[in-house]
């Protein structure tokens, strides 16, 4: 079976319930469409355990790629002499990353080995901006923000990084008649037409499922294959 599941955003229990609750085997095939750091304090522990499963296909969020910017600066040597080194740029991205929830994220890299840090550094390199998936007879994208700026006409690799992890979706419109798009990012209970809150969001082969984990909801993951939707 192919799940999918998005904005874990460190709730590393919701995101252990979830893999028993889908009873994930190595037969299964999970994709994570981003924002699996930040805000929740467990962040750095999914990580490292989703790269341990040949199974699990990271996608790009906004916050994975804040991280991703900021720490490779910071990794040149974490001190309180190389913070106040920090040019304009790099202290504008790190205080827009903080205040976006990225202190327990910080926290917990800081605390890894020198090893166990490049190894989260490269597998942030794995994430993809998107992924296009068969399943169950239909086709899907699977977006982290969905699909802002769009054309029919426009390929998807002329699409911006932007585009893709921080954009929000038009749910009123049908991007294309044949593809669904599968996306996190807005909470569900954000989606004025949603009529139930935190639960994963249906229209127009627009698919939502970022179900506000952090903020009080649910852990909203579905099945590509059934349509099945599952929480925790």
């Amino acid at each position: 079976m192919i799940y999918a599941l998005s904005d874990p955003h460190g709730c590393f229990d919701k995101y252990c319930q979830m893999l028993q609750t889908i009873d994930f085997r190595p037969q299964d095939t999970l994709y994570v469409l981003g924002d699996v750091v930040d805000r929740g304090p467990d962040g750095i522990r999914i990580l490292r355990d989703m790269m341990n499963r040949p199974n699990v296909y990271p996608v790009l969020g906004n916050h994975e790629f804040m991280m991703a910017v900021c720490l490779r600066f910071l990794m040149r040597e974490i001190t309180e002499e190389s913070l106040s080194a920090l040019g304009e740029a790099e202290m504008g991205a790190l205080n827009d990353w903080l205040i976006n929830g990225g202190a327990p994220t910080l926290k917990a890299f800081t605390a890894l080995s020198s090893g166990e840090r490049s190894e989260v550094l490269e597998y942030l390199g794995e994430f993809t901006l998107y992924e296009e998936v068969r399943a169950g007879g239909r086709d899907y994208l699977l977006v982290h923000a969905g699909l802002e700026n769009f054309s029919p006409e426009k390929p998807l690799e002329e699409y911006s990084p932007a585009d893709f992890i921080e954009g929000r979706p038009d749910y009123a419109r049908r991007y294309w008649p044949d593809r669904f798009v599968v996306s996190g990012h807005t909470p569900t209970r954000l989606i004025p037409e949603n009529p139930s809150p935190d639960r994963i969001y249906r229209a127009n082969n627009h698919i939502a499922i970022d179900c506000g984990c952090t903020f009080g909801g649910a852990l909203g993951a579905i099945c590509l294959d059934t349509g099945e939707e599952y929480y925790v």
